[in-house]
């Protein structure tokens, strides 16, 4: 071998040599330097990362245990960082790394009582020039990364502003994306999996593209804890969770292009169980289970359409108080913020969301109502309460068919059925009811009349056509019955009125116009009749008298009480076996 070529191939090993030197030893010794240097200028918490990596010839880079925060409570840190970036970086236009790994990765998200953010006081960010921002082209930074997994990411959030402080973590985070880039048009394909210790998991699988910001896929959120983040919902509203868990799952489609497109399909939710209650303990809803399925949501039509609904056994508790209100409302008023001043109306209303409800069916439901205004406290419970819905719109495209089968007191049983609208309000129904208890009416009677109702049960069989609200229209026609009526003079401790059997037939009743009854048949029945020495009679007795009642004003120019009467006819009336007490004194 001639000098001259001993001589380059000895130059070229020395250079070899020195440059492995430089990649191996020096520059990852001064890199790691430099980077504590900046670690401890720009940060307010202690800083600090371990070790760094460098192979000039595979151009990989692998830095070791970073850790930001006081020793043994760090709020940003990783185990391992791996970048291994491609030589054609220098001739492509854009960053190239074939791969990025993180290893056990942890975040601490917190947020103070004023709603200060942890992240944002880690460092001493230097004030950028706005002018220059401004200025600044609008292109991302271009950028490939062939691969990125993050594995056992461990995040940790806690939220101090709500009355109850929100604490949770995730301590299994593993993240992989393929063929990540910032370039037009690109998208890469995403895997996430995240499960909690307090039990939850997350699934999501798609794409994502960042130029335009982009991403279609799936997301999965299994047997998550609602008592989580309720102290959120109870800060708005005093409900008391008991108990809640839910699973839900989507198919969705981003895009931010030009607007915010969101669509979702294929959603689906189920709870089970759930329980609230009332900031003094009370039960408001115990839930068994909740199923949505066939689920879409549009948000630039503005749209959901619920494709199918099935809920079974809910139990639930509402009271009418004393001075007439729900208790529900009295609730959900006591902690309602104060509403700022309106604002000025715009010419263009803003357009409303349709809810479109296919298929509802509500099985099993249990309602316990009481009213508290009555000086005898009314409770009845209705249950089990069976509702079939079907074809709902919002936005009243037509109408809806409702189907109602359920339970009256002990014995009672209502059910309806037909089609109802919106807009305007009208509906059409048939309407029949079985072995319902009238002695539900007595806290009623009370006030006004000196009787106690001691039995009646009522049995109908009605059309029910509804036509109006503002006024009230409405027709109701089709036959009723009273079977054992019994009402007592609570005076005289004698009977009043009763029967054995009284049925209406042909009824036909015009809201505010007319009453037409075909034929009254009674069985039995017996009344008592007492005209008093004065005149009076025994039902002058029994009546209590009642406070004035303010006058009304005068309704277009004719007297307040200028009411047209309501007409009454009855075709006939069957008396079977009837009996009577009657006395005349005057």
């Amino acid at each position: 071998m001639s000098k001259g070529l001993k001589r380059t191939a000895a130059t070229l090993v020395a250079l070899v040599a020195l440059y492995a030197m430089l990649g191996f030893l020096i520059l990852p010794g001064v890199a790691l330097r430099v980077a504590n240097q900046q670690l401890a200028a720009y940060s307010t918490v202690p800083a600090h990362l371990q070790r760094l990596e460098f192979n000039p010839f595979s151009l990989e880079l692998t830095l070791w245990g970073l850790k930001i925060g006081e020793p043994g409570a760090e709020q940003i840190g990783f185990e391992r960082l791996y970048a291994n970036l491609q030589v054609d970086s220098l001739w492509t236009g854009a960053l190239h790394l074939v791969a990025v790994e993180l290893d056990r990765p942890q975040t601490q998200v917190l947020f103070d009582k004023s709603g200060k953010l942890n992240l944002s006081a880690l460092f001493k960010l230097p004030a950028s020039d706005t002018a220059a921002v401004q200025d600044a082209p609008s292109e991302p930074f271009a950028l490939r990364i062939g691969s990125i997994k993050l594995v056992d990411g461990r995040l940790h959030f806690k939220d101090l502003r709500p009355s109850q402080p929100i604490e949770f973590l995730y301590d299994s985070m593993n993240l992989e994306l393929q063929n990540l880039s910032t370039l037009p048009d690109d998208h890469a394909d995403m895997t996430l999996v995240a499960n909690s210790p307090q039990g939850g998991r997350i699934d999501w699988r798609g794409r994502i593209g960042l130029s335009p910001v982009s991403s279609q896929g799936s997301l999965k959120v299994t047997d998550a804890q609602m008592s989580v983040w309720w102290p959120y919902v109870r800060d708005s509203v005093p409900l008391v969770l008991e108990k809640g868990v839910f699973t839900l799952s989507a198919d969705y489609n981003l895009n931010l292009a030009k607007q915010t497109e969101l669509k979702l399909d294929k959603v689906a939710l189920s709870v089970a169980p759930f329980a609230i209650a009332a900031p003094d303990g009370r039960p408001l809803a115990r839930l068994e289970r909740l199923d949505v399925s066939d689920t879409s949501v549009d948000l630039v039509k503005q749209q959901v359409s619920v494709g199918r609904i099935r809920s079974h056994k809910l139990e639930t508790w509402a009271a009418r108080e004393a001075d007439g209100q729900l208790d529900w409302q009295k609730l959900f008023a006591s902690s309602a913020p104060q509403q700022p001043a309106p604002k000025e109306p715009t010419n263009s209303p803003a357009k409303p969301w349709q809810v479109l409800l296919k298929d509802v069916q509500l099985r099993d439901y249990q309602v316990h109502l009481a009213d508290r205004v009555p000086t005898d406290e009314v409770a009845v419970n209705v249950g089990p309460l069976n509702l079939d819905l079907h074809d709902f719109d919002s936005l009243n495209g037509a109408p809806f068919t409702l189907k109602l089968d359920t339970g009256l007191g002990k014995q009672g049983r209502v059910q309806a059925s037909g089609e109802v609208s919106l807009a305007p309000v009208a509906a059409r129904m048939k309407v029949s009811t079985q072995d319902i208890d009238l002695r539900i009416a007595q806290a009623y009677i009370s006030p006004l009349i000196r009787l106690e109702l001691r039995s009646g049960m009522l049995d109908s069989d009605l059309d029910v056509q509804l036509t109006g609200t503002e006024p009230l229209a409405m027709t109701v026609s089709g036959r009723a019955e009273v079977d054992q009526l019994h009402t007592l003079d609570t005076l005289k401790e004698r009977d009043f009125v009763k029967w054995q059997h009284l049925t209406l037939t042909g009824l036909e009743y015009r809201h505010g116009d007319r009453l037409d009854i075909e034929r009254v048949q009674l069985q039995q029945p017996y009344a008592r009749f007492m005209i008093n020495e004065d005149r009076t009679t025994n039902i002058d007795d029994l009546l209590i008298p009642q406070p004035a009642q303010p006058a009304e004003p005068v309704r277009a120019g004719k007297p307040a009480d200028a009411e047209t009467p309501l007409g009454i006819r009855i075709g006939a009336v069957d008396i079977d076996n009837g009996s009577a007490n009657f006395a005349d004194f005057s």
